[in-house]
């Protein structure tokens, strides 16, 4: 593990990672695999394959902001590389990013316990209402920030409509979930 290897990956090896996806995020924070290759081949979403050795042991999607700072859309160890500290290494090399996070909930203790790994890393959690646009009528979250320097409100509510704009045209209800965030 002390050598990962970063790599931009194409939309052809981007079809093994949707389908890790799949297993790993719910449903109703996923975009269809047609709409993530739109994203991709016109260079609003980038997605990164780490590697260690020729194992593809994790991937995270992102946007890069206009403000130099990037959206991390999403992150994952593939379930056979779990528990072994890629995530926390992974996670140290990314830098001046938001995150979209859901809300804590015992009753799922995972999402407690990815929390409490995001905020072990440094992250902060932003005083912002955010809702992730879906076309289920969106989901409330949390948004964190890692990296120096956090972003005042009104720059965290520009991002999000950058990305908003960038990302989630093709979620009907957009409009209203951005306003809804700008409202709160």
């Amino acid at each position: 593990m002390k050598n990962l290897r970063f790599k931009k990956l194409n939309i052809d090896e981007f079809y093994e990672i949707y389908q890790d996806m799949e297993t790993q995020f719910p449903k109703n924070e996923l975009k269809s695999y047609d709409v993530f290759v739109k994203l991709l081949n016109t260079d609003v979403l980038d997605c990164v394959g780490v590697y260690d050795k020729d194992y593809l042991v994790a991937y995270f999607l992102y946007v890069s902001l206009e403000n130099g700072r990037k959206w991390l859309e999403y992150i994952a160890v593939r379930k056979e590389f779990h528990s072994k500290g890629y995530g926390s290494k992974i996670m140290q090399c990314l830098k001046n990013c938001y995150l979209e996070v859901e809300k804590p909930n015992i009753s799922l203790p995972d999402t407690i316990r990815r929390i409490d790994f995001y905020k072990a890393l440094g992250a902060k959690k932003l005083g912002v209402n955010y809702i992730y646009p879906n076309d289920f009528g969106g989901l409330p979250m949390d948004l964190y920030y890692i990296g120096e320097n956090s972003p005042c409100y009104e720059e965290v509510i520009e991002t999000i409509a950058e990305i908003f704009n960038k990302l989630h045209l093709d979620v009907k209800s957009m409009p209203q979930i951005l306003q809804s965030i700008k409202l709160s």
